[in-house]
């Protein structure tokens, strides 16, 4: 990268379907969602499988998300096509949580089908039940995410361990009020093994969301930041890099507060170099906060090919050139390794939450699924 050659992506981010069964009031995909057209364009498993031969290298990170990504039959096909032909080390399934019926069965068979993988069932849950159901527009949605994550923790104390829950929540408008309630409750009863925030990005299916105080976003990146140094929060993921990618996660709150604080970049992004965008239908990007680059369709579903084209060269570079935002997945998660000075305090962070773990798993021996081998 230093030298302008292109690498393998590390970090995959493929929205494999534009279906889902929510409306959320944060959604920037809302225009997309569901519609017929795009729909008959949806990727199938074979067109994915050629991609992933054809991606090059190995890949840390595969994120599927949507849409649902559970409304696909094929989801447990298209997770191992990366385990057997990238080296795939972690995958994340970005869900709401609702459709029972098809979480734990394509969890259970993705566990079963790729022994050596990392799986982090990522569960959308914006707070409190009636904030949460105010912005998921649906009644009932929490106590179902809830009972989701509750049944997943069962399967991982009992069969796979190699398996991990995070609870992502959005911050805005409508769960700033109680937002600090939430995390009382994710922090001493949920107990998930990873907790996650996101900030707030347009567009917005209900543009009042964006508006919020953005200091309740700040000072709750704090507190997380201080319960995990202090072993008052679990907040890791499993595997030999678990450490590392949660301190990425955790140190990289802070940046985007910052960010918006300062309206200017904190680091160099590397999307397009590091990480890169795959929609539903076959396009190709960067990221999601750019338009569109090109579509893998026309390339025969062969990544590298199109990784490697003038177009897909113009957009890493405008991507380096003091472009930021505050996409999570798409700038900091790639980005923030590449960054020299960053990646210093991400491994001082990483050392401390290793500490951390040690003392915990030493006063909680035979915890209540806190405690954990370091």
């Amino acid at each position: 990268m230093v030298v302008g050659r292109p690498i393998s992506p590390v970090f995959l981010n493929i929205l494999v379907t534009s279906v889902c069964d929510m409306r959320c009031t944060h959604c920037f995909f809302t225009e997309e969602l569901d519609d017929r057209p795009r729909k008959k364009l949806q990727m199938k498993a074979d067109e994915i499988a050629k991609i992933s031969e054809t991606l090059g290298g190995n890949l840390g990170v595969l994120v599927l998300a949507g849409g649902e990504p559970f409304t696909r039959k094929d989801l447990p096909e298209i997770v191992r096509a990366f385990y057997e032909n990238n080296k795939l080390d972690s995958v994340y399934l970005m869900s709401n949580g609702q459709i029972h019926q098809r979480i734990f069965p394509d969890v259970t068979r993705i566990l079963d089908e790729c022994p050596k993988l990392n799986v982090t069932v990522a569960l959308g849950i914006d707070g409190v039940k009636e904030a949460h159901e105010k912005i998921r527009r649906k009644e009932g949605s929490w106590d179902k995410a809830i009972h989701t994550a509750r049944t997943l923790q069962q399967m991982k104390r009992e069969q796979y361990p190699q398996l991990d829950i995070q609870t992502c929540t959005c911050v805005m408008h409508s769960n700033e009020d109680t937002i600090f309630d939430w995390y009382d409750f994710l922090k001493y009863d949920l107990k998930p093994d990873k907790v996650n925030i996101n900030y707030i990005r347009p567009p917005s299916a209900d543009p009042t969301e964006l508006e919020f105080d953005h200091t309740r976003y700040a000072r709750l990146s704090q507190m997380i930041l201080d319960d995990t140094k202090n072993a008052a929060l679990k907040n890791n993921y499993g595997g030999k890099s678990g450490f590392f990618k949660a301190a990425v996660d955790i140190y990289m709150h802070d940046l985007i507060a910052k960010t918006k604080e300062e309206n200017k970049a904190q680091l160099k992004c590397y999307a397009g170099s590091a990480g890169a965008v795959i929609y539903d239908n076959g396009v190709l990007s960067s990221c999601e906060n750019k338009p569109d680059v090109l579509n893998l369709r026309d390339y025969d579903w062969n990544f590298q090919a199109a990784w490697k084209t003038d177009m897909m060269k113009a957009r890493r570079k405008e991507a380096g050139a003091g472009c930021f935002c505050t996409h999570e997945s798409n700038c900091y998660y790639p980005s923030l390794p590449f960054n020299a000075g960053h990646l210093v305090k991400i491994k001082k962070l990483e050392k401390q939450m290793k500490k951390a773990a040690k003392e915990m798993s030493i006063r909680e021996p035979q915890g209540d699924g806190l405690a954990i081998k370091a």
